[in-house]
C-alpha cells in the first residue's frame, strides 16, 4: 500500500470525521469525545497554531489523520497532539507511523520544540516520547503521574528549558 501524508484541507473534513469515528468506535463506546476534540481544535486553532495532516491510500482515500495545536504549559505555548486516527482497515500497516513522523518533522519546521500527548507509552516511545511526569509536566484529567501523558523534546534539546507545570489543550483554554 502506498501512503501519502499531506496537509489536510477543508474538503477533507467529512472524511477525517469518518476516520476518527471508525478508529475510536467499537461495541463498548463511540468516538464522541475524539470527534469533539477534532472539531473544537479546528474551531479554536488555525494557521501556524495548528498542524492538521491526513494520510491517503495512493493519494485518494483518507485513511488516517493526526492533529496538533498549541495549548498552554504554565504560560508557554506547547503543541498537544490529539488524536491520531487510522481507519481500522489500514491499522498495523504503517499509516500511524507515517503520520507521526510527518507531524514531528512539520513541528520541528515550525519551531515547536516540545510535543505532548495522552496515549499508549508502548506505541509512542518509538517516536521519542517519554512520561511527561519525568519532566515535571502533568495533565490534570489524566492524573499527576500518569504514565500515559507523554512529552517529546526536539532532538537539539531546545525544549529542555521548558518549565514544568500543568498542561491544558487548546480546547480547554
Amino acid at each position: 500500500m502506498t501512503v501519502v501524508v499531506r496537509p489536510a484541507t477543508p474538503a477533507d473534513r467529512a472524511a477525517i470525521e469518518r476516520v476518527v469515528s471508525d478508529a475510536f468506535s467499537d461495541d463498548t463506546r463511540d468516538a464522541g469525545e475524539e470527534l469533539d476534540i477534532v472539531r473544537q481544535t479546528w474551531a479554536r486553532r488555525a494557521g501556524a497554531a495548528c498542524l492538521d495532516l491526513v494520510a491517503t491510500d495512493a493519494g485518494q482515500l483518507v485513511v488516517g489523520h493526526v492533529l496538533a495545536a498549541t495549548g498552554d504549559l504554565d504560560g508557554h505555548p506547547v503543541a498537544g497532539v490529539a488524536p491520531l486516527s487510522v481507519a481500522p482497515t489500514h491499522q498495523r500497516a504503517g499509516v500511524g507511523t507515517a503520520l507521526m513522523e510527518a507531524l514531528i518533522g512539520a513541528a520541528a519546521q515550525r519551531g515547536w520544540a516540545t510535543l505532548v500527548l495522552l496515549g499508549d507509552p508502548a506505541y509512542y516511545t518509538r517516536f521519542g516520547f517519554v512520561p511527561a511526569a519525568s519532566r515535571g509536566i502533568h495533565y490534570g484529567p489524566a492524573g499527576r503521574d500518569s504514565p500515559h501523558f507523554l512529552v517529546r523534546l526536539d532532538d537539539d534539546g531546545a525544549g529542555a528549558a521548558l518549565p514544568g507545570g500543568e498542561y491544558r489543550y487548546c480546547w480547554e483554554l
